[in-house]
């Protein structure tokens, strides 16, 4: 059992189970690359420790860590814990390491003590300070008897690489040896600080004989008649001798478990797979452990200076005095997560050569996150802090509302969700070379540059703004099953030939209206028009067919009262264009809808039992989806216009009356998914 993937996960779920006391947030370092704080303060008022224990989730917490530590832990509160504090994940990090950091209040020191001893995990004690190592020091604990610090080290391979590193440090460095002689043998000094090499013998080197044309029959006549023939016989090619075998040098480039031990009296070993042996070169798997131990000792020292330095109190600057982060905080959230640089943040997680020279996130700054476990709903609210260029983009790009006639063909007694969004297709199109210019530029200048102009020559703005305004609603009504007709080929065995069969099946299909505002319609009516004349188009009498052989589901559309429709019911089109269509719509949708840029609903309870069981595959998966879609309530996204520089957005789930509140119904939610 792993220990600390226990005590971890339970840290994190305890964490909401108290109220204020200590903080530990000025131990935190300013240059923090990523903060989450899990605050307790007002969920003891939703659910105690006991009831927690009772949970499934607080169940096979404690069952787990009784596992590993091989101990009688009956609850959470024998962990050693303070659970009336806040608990803290970190990240810190510089060109060479990160440190996945993880800062919570201990409240029995001598329980986290037992905790360890009965997991069999040694740990060195100093003046009250706790220390534990894994084998290679990746993972380290330190703790007191005030706060306990765990720390996950990852050295980033892209400093070992760099040539002075590498050096300095005894490691292989990349090199490329050429062969400028083909008969000469590249041997460079074999150095056993710096580079690991194997010789190995490449296939002998031959001069392939080359054929030698035949020579035609030669007539020649003598002066008495006769005719002498002289037949040139194949002549062999000459035989060079085989070249000296010419040794190539290769570096070493292969990971293998540390764990393993190849040592022999012999120079090879044996590992097999299912039975498949194969050869392995101890020397190179030796070579190997040896930058592994070397990697793993540097990481060690680099983790030991910065666990020092937290626990002594160095005079470094508290994250508290980043007035950004500070401002990110909100004491009414239970869980809040903030990062300094958005920019900075997927970089270090993406692949650094797919974006080397490109400034793809450039114009994105700090984003935070909190959630909320309110009363009636939970919450989530997000905010990204922009450039002032992106900033100033974004507001004339989301400057437009959703049309208000979309409402008179909504009916919510009828709908599962919808999703409206808004945006201004001229100030869009007029945009978006400026924001491909300045991510791609740096790289891409003259291509991104002619691009751009190619882009506006191509496009006129105004006129495409007319004919696609930019906003548009989307209705989903759930899922129906239609009986589809397909040929297919069957094998004949009377007659060894393929027959062409018509057979039917069952297709699931969804049901939509999707509208988009329009104030120009010449285009569209001549598009329509030419459609009709190749056959693509069916004219239903005011409203349209799309006709598509490859697309078995039929598609309907009309332009009525400013607004291009397009659904999958032909009846609910009809009935839109002869002005027979009852809407029905809430206030509370009427304003999701019209005073957000983007807006999205779901109803969970209507699309159960709308899945059909082909979708699923099998009846307690078609079950169990069903009871956890019944289980939820309604979810609800948006994003508002941009404030300042700041971008914002929401998501938030309705908790069913029933529900005594929001945590306990999350735990609900939980239990019925693992059952």
């Amino acid at each position: 059992m792993n220990l600390y993937k226990y005590t971890i996960t339970a840290i994190f779920s305890i964490t909401a189970l108290g109220v204020s006391a200590q903080d530990l947030v000025h131990h935190i370092p300013a240059e923090a690359k990523a903060v989450v704080t899990l605050k307790g303060g007002n969920l003891i008022q939703l659910m105690s420790v006991k009831e927690f224990n009772n949970t499934f989730a607080g169940k096979k917490i404690t069952e787990e860590l009784a596992k590993a530590a091989k101990g009688d832990l009956r609850t959470i509160e024998d962990f050693g814990f303070n659970l009336s504090s806040t608990f803290y994940y970190y990240n810190q990090s510089n060109d060479s390491v990160s440190y996945n950091c993880l800062l919570a209040p201990v409240k029995n020191a001598a329980q986290v003590d037992e905790l360890f001893k009965k997991a069999d995990k040694k740990f060195t004690l100093n003046d009250k300070l706790r220390a534990y190592h894994n084998y290679n020091s990746t993972e380290v604990v330190y703790w007191n008897d005030e706060m306990f610090l765990f720390v996950k080290s990852a050295g980033k391979e892209a400093y070992f690489l760099k040539p002075e590193v590498s050096k300095r440090l005894g490691l292989p460095v990349v090199k490329e040896f050429g062969l400028a002689d083909t008969t000469a043998t590249a041997s460079p000094a074999y150095n056993e600080a710096t580079d690991y090499v194997v010789e190995v013998e490449s296939p002998p080197y031959m001069e392939v004989p080359q054929p030698v044309k035949r020579k035609k029959t030669v007539v020649r006549k003598h002066k008495n008649g006769k005719v002498k023939i002289n037949r040139q016989k194949y002549k062999t090619a000459k035989k060079y001798p085989k070249r000296k075998p010419v040794k190539k040098i290769v570096i070493i480039d292969e990971e293998l478990p540390k764990e393993e031990n190849y040592e022999t009296g012999d120079s090879t070993a044996y590992a097999g797979t299912n039975g498949y042996m194969k050869e392995i070169d101890t020397a190179v798997v030796n070579a190997d452990h040896r930058i592994r131990e070397i990697k793993d000792a540097k990481v060690e020292s680099w983790t030991r200076e910065m666990v020092a330095g937290f626990f002594a109190g160095d005079n470094h600057k508290s994250i508290l005095s980043n007035k950004d982060f500070v401002k990110s905080r909100d004491e009414k959230a239970e869980i809040s997560a903030w990062i300094p640089s958005t920019e900075h943040a997927l970089l270090s997680f993406l692949p650094v050569s797919i974006f080397k020279g490109l400034n793809v996130f450039k114009g994105y700054g700090s984003a935070s996150m909190n959630l909320y476990l309110e009363k009636n709903d939970i919450r989530i609210g997000s905010s990204l802090t922009l450039s002032d260029e992106m900033a100033t983009a974004f507001a004339k790009i989301n400057k437009r509302k959703v049309n208000k006639k979309f409402l008179n063909y909504v009916n919510e007694d009828k709908f599962i969700g919808y999703m409206a969004y808004a945006m201004d297709s001229k100030a869009y199109l007029e945009e978006y070379p400026k924001l491909m210019n300045k991510m791609y530029g740096s790289v891409y200048k003259d291509e991104v540059s002619m691009a751009s102009d190619l882009f506006s020559l191509l496009l006129d703005e105004e006129a495409v703004s007319k004919v696609i305004k930019g906003d548009g609603l989307l209705i989903f009504n759930g899922l129906t099953q239609k009986e589809v007709t397909y040929k297919t080929y069957e094998y004949n065995e009377d007659n060894f030939e393929r027959d062409t069969v018509t057979k039917t099946k069952m297709e699931t299909r969804p049901d939509f209206l999707f509208m988009l505002s329009t104030g120009d319609t010449r285009l569209l009516d001549k598009l329509i028009a030419y459609g009709v004349k190749k056959n693509v188009v069916k004219d239903m009498h005011n409203y349209y067919e799309l006709i598509t052989p490859k697309n078995p589901m039929p598609v309907y559309f009309a332009i009525h009262n400013g607004i291009i429709f397009m659904g999958s019911d032909g009846q609910e089109i009809g009935q839109i264009v002869n002005n027979k269509y009852q809407g029905k719509i809430s206030s509370r949708h009427k304003n999701e809808i019209l005073k957000n840029n983007f807006a999205a609903y779901f109803n969970s309870k209507r699309m159960a039992g709308k899945i059909p069981y082909s979708e699923l595959g099998s009846p307690q998966k078609l079950e169990k989806t069903n009871k956890i879609l019944n289980s939820l309530g309604d979810i609800y996204i948006k994003s508002a216009p941009v404030k300042g520089n700041v971008f914002s957005g929401e998501i938030s789930m309705d908790i069913p009356a029933k529900e005594q509140n929001a945590l306990k119904y999350l735990f609900s939610i939980i239990e019925d998914v693992e059952k």
